[in-house]
């Protein structure tokens, strides 16, 4: 060996010696439990100057049987020996505990006893409250597990308790029932789609698929055949386990139109039935939107004239005296097949298409019968045009004035001058110069009744009775006073009428609760006493 070799050895031993006669060597803490302390002096009387952690690596730099010196973490001290280990304790891999994922993404209902659902920030009842969710209400589903749920509502996320929440995912394969309101069961998730039946508070559904704003269901509709359709998730209060009423007897209700398709400025005209004891009520839709809310149907025929182009749908509403609430419903069609609608062909001021159509002040529907009459007697003299139409009429003279009504003489005056026929100031009372108007091609205005005009336009057979177009004969039925309305009898007399329903041709709407335009016969003489202007080419 070298001497530099000689050197390095006894370096080494001079190490050992010093480190107390043995090399620094890793032990591990071993107690029952708790940490180990570490003392300044081998005695249980010193100083504590560390505890050691259980399990934890010590260097132990003398072992004795009682203490041993050891270090750790840069501090030196004394621990019993008992307590050391040349081996590291075995830790047990830590429990997994698995949650449960119940719903994942969807939809719930809130559903507690009363009142509202708090929302915490974190899944944890000692959690802040973000937010508070009306029972009820429908919020969405990051993840529902069996004890927390992450939810959205209202654009705030947070965690509410899951036993509250009616899951989609616990929803499918439910029997449950609407809540008072009626349901529609539709062909596909569309508001626009066709109805397969119409479901009440006692009437079962089963639900097949959840969605965010169509539940798939299937029921029987009133023939009792099985169908599966969609019910519109906005319609839905809430579900019931069990039926709201004690009657599971499907309400009747049956509607018929008279067309699938129509163009703007046509009719359609309904049939409808329900059961007795029940009231029934028609609401309109167009596209979706609801154009003519819920009017109580005081006749089982009954029309209706659209005003705009679109898809309809026509629905019956039926309740009974318990409450609960069914209806029906057809669709149909209306096209602007021109590029301008036509006006009905008929003038008829109460069918509902010249509620918005301005005069004046006001407008067609309400104060137009003088330029109904006008716009009518136009077409009698061959005059008509779309000049003539009531709506242009009522631009070219809005002579409506709300304290008295049209002034029909200063109407006719100026109309005779633009349109090229006779009129007179005065009023004619005589019922032989009438009746020779007649003959000559005139027609004539005249007050029906107070605040009404219709127009005269010939004689009966027998010349006892004058041939009278009304726009509003609703007006005139309701006002007239000793006077009776006829029509023909078919064997050249006359028959008395004693209801609207009486004269061919009788339409009611259903959008006014009045009559469209009729033609029908009063007594000469009656017509001669109210006073009639000419019309005369």
């Amino acid at each position: 060996m070298s001497h530099k070799g000689h050197v390095c050895a006894r370096v080494f031993l001079m190490l050992c010696i010093f480190a107390g006669g043995v090399l620094a060597e890793p032990a591990w803490v071993e107690t029952a439990k708790g940490s180990l302390n570490m003392r300044s002096k081998p005695n249980a009387e010193s100083t504590i100057v560390r505890k050691v952690p259980n399990g934890e690596e010590v260097d132990v730099l003398e072992t004795g049987d009682t203490w041993s010196k050891i270090e750790y973490r840069g501090k030196t001290g004394y621990v019993k020996s008992e307590f050391l280990s040349d081996t590291p304790r075995e830790t047990p891999e830590p429990e997994i505990v698995e949650v449960m994922v119940i719903q994942e993404g969807g939809y719930a209902r809130i559903k507690t006893q009363s009142g509202a659902l708090n929302v915490r920030r974190k899944a944890d009842p000692k959690s802040v409250v973000v937010t508070q969710v009306k029972n009820g209400a429908r919020v969405e589903v990051v993840e529902a597990t069996l004890d927390w749920s992450e939810i959205v509502y209202d654009g705030q996320k947070g965690y509410a308790q899951t036993q509250y929440l009616a899951l989609d995912s616990q929803m499918i394969g439910k029997t449950v029932y609407p809540d008072d309101a009626y349901l529609h069961v539709r062909q596909e998730a569309s508001a626009v789609s066709g109805s397969l039946a119409a479901v009440g508070a006692s009437q079962p559904l089963t639900i097949l698929e959840m969605g965010d704003a169509w539940v798939k269901v299937a029921c029987t509709d009133e023939k009792g055949a099985q169908v599966t359709g969609y019910v519109a998730m906005a319609d839905i209060d809430e579900w019931r386990d069990t039926p709201s009423s004690t009657d599971a007897t499907p309400v009747f209700a049956s509607l018929n139109l008279s067309a699938q398709t129509l163009a703007l400025g046509e009719e359609i005209n309904a049939i409808a039935a329900y059961e007795q004891g029940a009231s029934c009520f028609v609401r309109v839709l167009r596209d979706g939107e609801v154009v003519l809310d819920e009017r109580p149907l005081t006749s089982l025929v009954f029309s209706y004239r659209p005003r705009e182009s679109g898809i309809y749908q026509m629905e019956l509403i039926v309740r009974r005296a318990s409450g609960t609430a069914i209806g029906c419903e057809v669709r149909f069609t209306v096209e602007a097949r021109d590029s301008q609608a036509q006006a009905p062909s008929v003038y008829s001021q109460k069918d509902g298409w010249w509620l918005d159509k301005k005069y004046s002040r006001s407008n067609l529907d309400q104060s137009g019968c003088a330029i109904f009459a006008l716009s009518h007697a136009l077409d009698r003299l061959g005059k008509g045009s779309a000049a003539t139409t009531p709506d242009e009429l009522a631009r070219t003279y809005p002579m409506y004035l709300a304290e008295s009504g049209t002034v029909t003489g200063n109407l006719l005056a100026a109309a005779g001058r633009d349109f090229g026929f006779k009129t007179e100031k005065e009023k004619i009372y005589d019922a032989q110069r009438i009746a020779q108007g007649f003959e000559s091609g005139a027609v004539y205005s005249f007050a029906i009744v107070s605040g009404h005009i219709a127009l005269a336009v010939g004689l009966s057979e027998d010349g006892t009775k004058v041939k009278v177009v009304d726009s509003a004969p609703s007006v005139t039925i309701e006002r007239i006073e000793g006077a009776q309305l006829y029509v023909p009898d078919g064997q050249g007399g006359h028959r008395a009428v004693s209801s609207l329903w009486d004269i061919p041709g009788a339409k009611y709407y259903v959008e006014t609760d009045q009559f469209g335009g009729l033609e029908y016969e009063l007594d000469l003489s009656y017509v001669a006493g109210r006073g009639v202007r000419l019309i005369q080419p």
